[in-house]
């Protein structure tokens, strides 16, 4: 564990707390102990959450003196003792080394005639001596007369009490490493005065538990105190092996765009294979820059350091001086350095500090840290390469095809709505200008695939490649370059829960080389102009023209009908239907059968379709990667042509439901009278389903799902699955139906139907945009359909 202790002289000037922030990153402490910060609670409390850190102590200062904050990351258990303006007391329990042990960050009184209390709180503290104890912060006073340089003496009998309380409490100082004072003041010869002010004493307890700690005393630009950094374990940091990646922090060297252009007219390879060169060479071009970047500061903080233990004089602490404001220069820049990787973090969240990437960065990747997992047979995983052998085999049994089988049922009921013309428009030769608006589009600073150019070096450098990169693009849209040389995916996991144990508790992500990306970007962006025509209306998700809300409030209109349908012999009921790993199980031979019967044209349908079988997959766990292995089913949830393709899928249900209400075997349900039959509202992959609350028909809707799940390759997750029942609808009824369909009963539909809420839109703003849709279609059904209450306020909210 590493722990810092620093006497800040105060954090009121936002350029202090900068330079904080940077010499915390550099030190990467657990535990920090501030003494005379000056500040309040409240707003040290701020400032402590923006260096990384969200728990804490604060003791605010009295006036413009003192000031105490003791601050811990998530991984140390602490336990607050006691407190004063002199001192934070607790107990530190690191998980990490399994050790429990007592820390004092001690603030001695800077007055003469104040010392003697600051003593007799020492001695008060001494309550434990049993117990691993540790005082670090700054005493204000030195032990013996060596320990300063400049000045007036120190009185003996000074210095003669300080080793008094501390023989007392059986305390003895841990020694250090660097220069040998800690408080600097003055500038010139005449007036410089050095102390060892700021020290470390433990027991003899916690020497037996810690005996290869390490105490330096680091460098400093912004206090006239050295921050002491001590290290429990006294172990070296390992250094990471980074993968080739690009990283749009390069953008912000100058030297990057000439790099760039000399590694790509270095090769004359296929477009993939140059772009993977321009990316190794980046990756070798910025160690360079990074290497050269550390040697500076390295050998500024070491040119400090020998300053330092100079005898003083004007040249001496003139060039001091001159290394701090080098060393803050740097500062600076590795501030710019980090802003420029995080921008578009920095725009929208408005956090002018590098300490916000990092402790997100570095939350997201403790978070995402798979420490175990339980295979299918029970057994628990800990082991890395365990743990990935388990998740590819997951992934190669859930993207392996289990057969299409009554397809013929669905498909006939099928109508052919692409026209001849559709198909002219989506087989028409490729442009440069819709290369460039696929790649424009693009969010710039989304994750990588296996080849490491995110979206935004090909938009940064798009003069550079753009014309090569536009013509291979073009070829693959149109069929004349195979897809396989650049499809193979990544899979990584995020966790859905807490501390997740089994693979149904991740969210595989699935990265695919932007490269790819632009083609089917390319494709989706031609598919999506005729989705309106074959798409039926009751799916309103990722539908040019349509919003997902219309399905939403038309939902809640009908689950309210629900709540007040307390008379009349037939009841209904609606049934949310849940698809389990819907886009990962769809069936190939399904989709494109689905197409085909719609009228898309046979060399389109080829090209979408060797988009889709052309993928292979590895999995990526804790840094370790699978073997690559290749799905027969599935879509890809990075793949901007999944959810159009997805739709086309679940459009084998609207068409299952729209046969049988044809045939009356299947009736639907209506808010009143005078508004229209609903049969089914979509939401993407979740879907409801309404019908008159009868047995027969829980027994054909059950039928119906069961011909869907056999086409399609979807599995309805039933347990979280539900009905909703009006109310004239007695239990007997309720609980047959649930039976029949395997689900459970809510009178709670907005919290169990799992419906999207109104969430980030102004309800106003989606009633009119409501209204002026049925206006335009010269319709008011929706107003008549609504109950009186429901109409005046929907009407309300219009005007």
């Amino acid at each position: 564990m590493k722990m810092v202790c620093w006497n800040v002289r105060g954090l009121g000037d936002p350029r202090n707390v900068r330079r904080l922030r940077h010499a915390l990153r550099d030190f990467n402490p657990s535990v920090v102990f501030f003494s005379e910060t000056k500040l309040q609670d409240a707003r040290m409390a701020r400032i402590r959450q923006t260096c990384g850190f969200n728990n804490g102590i604060e003791v605010s200062s009295v006036g413009r003196s003192g000031g105490l904050s003791l601050a811990w990351k998530d991984s140390i258990s602490i336990t607050l003792r006691s407190f004063s303006v002199r001192h934070i007391d607790v107990l530190i329990n690191d998980d990490g080394e399994g050790k429990c042990w007592r820390c004092t960050g001690f603030y001695g009184a800077p007055e003469e005639h104040l010392r003697e209390a600051s003593w007799d709180l020492l001695r008060l503290l001494n309550d434990s001596p049993e117990v691993p104890w540790l005082v670090m912060g700054d005493f204000n006073e030195i032990m013996y007369a060596n320990e300063k340089q400049g000045g007036l003496r120190r009185s003996e009998r000074q210095m003669a009490k300080f080793r008094e309380v501390l023989f007392y409490c059986s305390l003895s100082d841990i020694g250090y490493s660097g220069s040998w004072y800690t408080w600097e003041r003055g500038r010139t010869q005449a007036n410089n005065i050095r102390e060892r002010l700021d020290r470390g004493v433990g027991n003899g307890v916690w020497w037996d538990l810690f005996p290869n700690f390490t105490l330096n005393h680091m460098t400093h630009t912004i206090s006239d105190h050295c921050p002491l950094l001590l290290d429990t374990t006294g172990a070296l940091r390992l250094a990471c092996n980074w993968p080739c990646k690009f990283e749009a922090c390069w953008l912000a060297e100058d030297s990057c765009e000439p790099e760039v252009l000399k590694l790509w007219n270095e090769s004359e390879r296929l477009i993939p294979d140059r772009l993977n060169h321009v990316c190794r060479g980046l990756n070798n071009w910025f160690r360079e820059i990074r290497r050269l970047k550390s040697t500076t500061v390295d050998d500024l903080r070491k040119r400090l350091e020998q300053l330092w233990s100079m005898d003083p004089s004007d040249e001496v602490l003139g060039e001091i001086i001159e290394t701090k404001l080098s060393l803050n220069l740097e500062a600076d820049k590795d501030e710019v350095y980090w802003e420029q990787r995080a921008r578009a973090n920095w725009l929208r969240n408005g956090d002018r500090n590098t300490a916000f990437f990092h402790r997100f960065a570095s939350g997201r990747r403790r978070k995402n840290r798979i420490k175990q997992i339980v295979n299918s047979s029970g057994a628990t995983i800990s082991d890395n390469e365990g743990i990935l052998l388990t998740a590819s085999e997951y992934f190669q049994t859930l993207f392996t095809s289990q057969g299409c089988n009554n397809m013929e049922a669905i498909l006939h009921g099928v109508r052919e709505c692409i026209t001849q013309s559709m198909n002219d428009s989506l087989n028409k030769p490729y442009t440069y200008e819709e290369v460039c608006t696929a790649v424009k589009t693009m969010v710039p600073l989304k994750a990588s695939g296996i080849d490491g150019l995110g979206a935004i070096f090909y938009q940064k450098f798009w003069h550079i490649i753009g014309r090569e990169v536009a013509d291979y693009c073009i070829s693959l849209a149109s069929g004349s370059a195979n897809f396989q040389e650049i499809n193979e995916t990544c899979i990584v996991l995020i966790p859905k829960v807490k501390d997740p144990s089994n693979m149904t508790q991740f969210r595989p992500i699935s990265l695919c080389n932007v490269l790819y990306k632009i083609a089917s970007k390319m494709l989706a962006n031609r598919f999506k102009s005729c989705l309106d025509v074959c798409i039926n209306e009751a799916q309103c998700a990722f539908v040019p023209g349509r919003l997902i809300t219309d399905n939403i409030l038309i939902a809640y209109e009908m689950l309210h009908s629900f709540k007040n349908r307390r008379v009349g012999l037939v009841g209904q009921f609606a049934l949310k239907l849940d698809m389990s790993k819907a886009y990962d199980r769809v069936e190939w031979q399904f989709l494109e059968s689905m197409m085909l019967k719609l009228g898309f044209n046979s060399s389109w349908v080829s090209i979408i379709m060797n988009c889709v079988r052309t993928m292979s997959y590895s999995v990526s766990i804790n840094g370790f990667s699978s073997n690559i292995f290749s799905p027969s089913r599935g879509l890809r949830q990075g793949d901007p042509l999944s959810p159009y393709l997805f739709l086309i899928c679940s459009e084998g249900l609207s068409t299952l439901l729209n046969l049988a209400h044809s045939a009356g075997n299947f009736t639907g349900a209506r808010i009143n009278r005078y508004a229209p039959v609903l049969t089914h509202l979509l939401f993407a992959d979740d879907s409801l389903i309404f019908s008159e609350a009868s047995a027969v028909s829980a027994h054909f809707i059950k039928d119906m799902l069961s011909t869907y799940a056999e086409a399609s390759g979807q599995l309805i997750n039933y347990d979280k699955s539900g009905a909703f029942f009006s109310s004239n609808v007695v239990d007997p009824v309720r609980e047959e139906i649930c039976g029949i369909l395997g689900v459970t009963s809510s009178d709670n539909p907005e919290k169990y139907l799992g419906l999207p809420a109104l969430v980030g839109r102004n309800k106003m703003s989606v009633f009119k945009d409501f209204k002026d849709k049925f206006e335009k279609k010269n319709s008011n059904w929706c107003i008549r359909g609504l109950s009186m209450g429901s109409r005046e306020v929907f009407i309300k909210s219009v005007l």
